[in-house]
């Protein structure tokens, strides 16, 4: 039997290979956001570091359908935004039909660093998504004959490990790891992955490890706690999004295909 192998980087700048099929977490909240904003009908989300200077960037005729979704660094709405990542605000919105600028502070700084480092294959994971974006991520590995790699997008800029993101990759590789023997491949677990997992011990549910990471920590000074409940929700979507380059516009964004991943 084939082996596939799984691999965790606990923050962006630690994944080393560029041909590996990446699965990018920032579960609270950049990733869950953008998989709700996509299954809301937004058909566009543009990944930014300055929402400012990209609205500049925006072709006149799209304005009116594009929307700003951006938070300061302390996790509150931006001055320059409609809204901001948190799944409280954005489940009631209509998004059908609208483009969003969304800028973070660690997931979309993720998403960009890796397209940067010369990584092409990288899907958007949440626990709202978990089992497509991991059978997505396993046929592709499979197709192309690479290795799977979850990136945590981590705490203050991707600088340090974040209990909810590695927890994520932890159930993520759960589901890897049976979609891989379904389809009669041997999963091998790097020491990360393995770490991942160890954390699902550790904790007796998501909303556990949220509420005791420092990104919990942020939902609670920012009285968005709910968001915590939320974001723990799982495969509540069917649709495994990927990052790609819009040529027109020169911005790097994921878009709503309407390709549902497993039913």
């Amino acid at each position: 039997m084939e082996e596939l192998e799984f691999e965790v980087a606990f923050i962006p700048k630690a994944v080393k290979d560029s041909s590996q099929i990446c699965v990018l977490i920032d579960v609270l909240r950049a990733t869950s956001a953008m998989v709700t904003m996509l299954d809301k009908g937004c058909t566009e989300i543009i990944l930014t570091s300055d929402e400012k200077k990209t609205m500049k960037g925006t072709p006149v005729h799209k304005l009116n359908e594009t929307l700003v979704c951006a938070e300061e660094l302390d996790g509150r709405v931006s001055k320059d935004a409609q809204f901001s990542p948190s799944l409280i605000s954005i489940r009631p919105m209509n998004l059908n039909n609208k483009r969003v600028i969304l800028k973070t502070t660690n997931g979309t700084l993720a998403g960009i660093t890796l397209w940067n480092a010369g990584i092409k294959q990288i899907l958007i994971g949440a626990l709202h998504n978990a089992k497509a974006v991991m059978e997505k991520a396993v046929k592709l590995a499979i197709e192309s004959k690479k290795n799977i790699t979850i990136v945590c997008a981590g705490r203050e800029s991707g600088r340090i490990i974040a209990i909810d993101d590695v927890f994520t990759a932890g159930t993520l590789i759960e589901y890897g790891k049976e979609i891989a023997h379904s389809l009669n491949r041997n999963p091998i677990l790097k020491d990360s992955a393995k770490i991942s997992q160890h954390l699902l011990s550790v904790y007796p549910n998501a909303i556990t490890s949220f509420e005791d990471s420092g990104s919990g920590e942020t939902m609670r000074r920012i009285n968005t706690i709910e968001d915590i409940k939320i974001c723990s929700e799982e495969n509540i979507s069917t649709i495994a999004p990927m990052l790609d380059f819009n040529d027109e516009d020169g911005f790097i964004v994921t878009k709503n295909t309407n390709e549902v991943v497993y039913k």
